[in-house]
């Protein structure tokens, strides 16, 4: 057992709504094996929820509110030294027989001076590595307002932003060492800040870093010129946080957007040749049949090419949760009452997703290859688009015009790893082992530490 093996002083477990009786269970493990141990507890459920943590759980000694890259080093310093855990700011801990929460801690100004997370991963147990390792976060806040999200309470309104030049070490950091080539930037608004997108973009193609990549977005954050940067620099899909097709529930819900902008932002993604995800939410208390009718049609009309639903959930920290309480409709101890990982706003949340995704399933967007044909004539090459009209030609059972689209990656750009891993993929299904291993071994020629092919060739040795 780990706890055996190193014996921890102190334990730390980051705590959220969805895995928050799993984390207490540990901190309870820890307790039972190590009863001087201390536990601390952080993450977004913990920080809202610190004070009935503390008084329902006394195998949780204290919990760290907010960005811990600044309180944690100093907390560990004085539980070393025997020091006062009260004069460290962004902690909530028992004092006297009761519960302090001690000064605010500050946010994290300068976010190029925190590491990159990528460069601990090493370090995980039962982690699928490669995996974590594609997802990076450039900044830090939302402007938004919505009522059933967290983010802003966590990490405030205002938006925070790593360097652009921050940004391209990491991805070319996880590049060399995990052989990632394709990445999740996972900004709550990745295009809040259109300059510094356009910027980034431009990096990316100066650099030769060549990946492709996605982000999330807002209705109102999209613009044409804009898109074609990021299109040009390897952006194959933008998710949009739609919710909804009523206005009525889009503005229950904070969005302070109306449908004509999403219908207008989805149209200018399709026709700069990036994918469109959506994300929609249903059983809101509020909702009636008219207003999910009203979200079937819009997706009719913006037809995404993927759609992701979820049932509206309380979270700590968000208006959702913190006016409920407050009308009396929800326990403040709700979360403690409950088992179920999420605490739904409707108890049939989960039919309603189910009833919306029979409605909208047949409305998904598949990609028309004269669109994307005439998007590369109109707007120039961009491997997003060969590689989107070469894995619609390959759907369709048109090898020959697929190999043509994806070799003219490898064309225009030899260094694009994806150029020839798409190639070696491609000769492999149609039957020509020898031309896939030479696609393969150029992608590790490109990016030496590229798992996919490398197991591939292995695969293919073998046989």
């Amino acid at each position: 057992m780990l706890l055996e093996k190193f014996r921890p002083q102190v334990a730390g477990f980051s705590q959220w709504t969805h895995n928050r009786h799993k984390t207490l269970a540990l901190a309870r493990l820890v307790k039972k094996n190590i009863p001087d141990c201390i536990v601390l507890l952080g993450g977004g459920h913990a920080t809202h929820q610190a004070e009935l943590i503390l008084q329902n759980h006394p195998e949780v000694d204290i919990v760290v509110t907010g960005e811990a890259e600044q309180t944690l080093p100093e907390l560990l310093a004085l539980l070393r030294s025997g020091g006062l855990t009260e004069l460290v700011p962004g902690l909530v801990i028992r004092k006297n027989g009761g519960i302090l929460r001690t000064a605010a801690s500050p946010p994290v100004r300068d976010l190029d001076k925190l590491p990159f997370a990528s460069m601990y991963l090493y370090e995980a147990i039962n982690l699928n590595v490669t995996m974590q390792a594609e997802f990076i976060s450039s900044s830090r806040g939302c402007p938004a307002a919505c009522s059933f999200c967290s983010s802003p309470s966590f990490w405030g309104r205002k938006v925070r932003y790593r360097s652009v030049d921050s940004v391209l070490q990491e991805i070319r950091f996880i590049r060399d060492n995990y052989g990632l080539i394709y990445f999740s930037l996972r900004d709550d608004t990745f295009m809040a800040d259109r300059r510094r997108t356009v910027e980034l973009c431009r990096k990316l193609i100066e650099d030769r870093l060549n990946i492709f990549w996605n982000c999330q977005s807002r209705a109102e954050g999209i613009d044409p010129e804009t898109l074609g940067w990021m299109r040009r620099a390897g952006c194959e899909c933008i998710q949009l946080g739609v919710e909804s097709g009523s206005p009525e529930m889009l503005q229950l819900l904070g969005k302070k957007i109306h449908p004509g902008q999403i219908i207008k932002a989805s149209g200018d993604i399709h026709s700069a040749g990036i994918q469109l995800s959506t994300f929609l939410i249903t059983g809101i208390p509020e909702e009636k049949e008219t207003d999910m009718e009203q979200t079937i049609n819009l997706i009719r009309q913006i037809q995404p090419d993927d759609l992701q639903i979820a049932p509206l959930a309380y979270y700590p920290g968000t208006r959702l949760f913190e006016t409920s309480v407050k009308n009396n409709r929800l326990d403040a101890d709700i979360f403690e009452i409950c088992t179920d990982d999420a605490v739904l706003a409707v108890d049939n949340g989960h039919r309603l997703v189910k009833k919306m995704l029979l409605k909208t399933e047949r409305y998904r967007h598949s990609p028309d290859i004269r669109l994307l044909l005439e998007i590369n004539k109109k707007s120039g090459y961009s491997a997003v688009n060969s590689m989107q009209a070469g894995d619609k030609y390959a759907a369709e059972g048109k090898m020959n015009l697929a190999e043509e689209q994806y070799q003219q990656i490898c064309r225009n750009e030899p260094d694009h790893p994806w150029g020839w891993y798409l190639l070696g993929e491609l000769y492999e299904q149609t039957g020509k082992p020898g031309k896939a291993a030479r696609s393969y071994r150029r992608v590790l020629e490109l990016v030496p530490r590229h798992g996919p092919s490398a197991e591939r060739l292995s695969i293919m040795d073998a046989r």
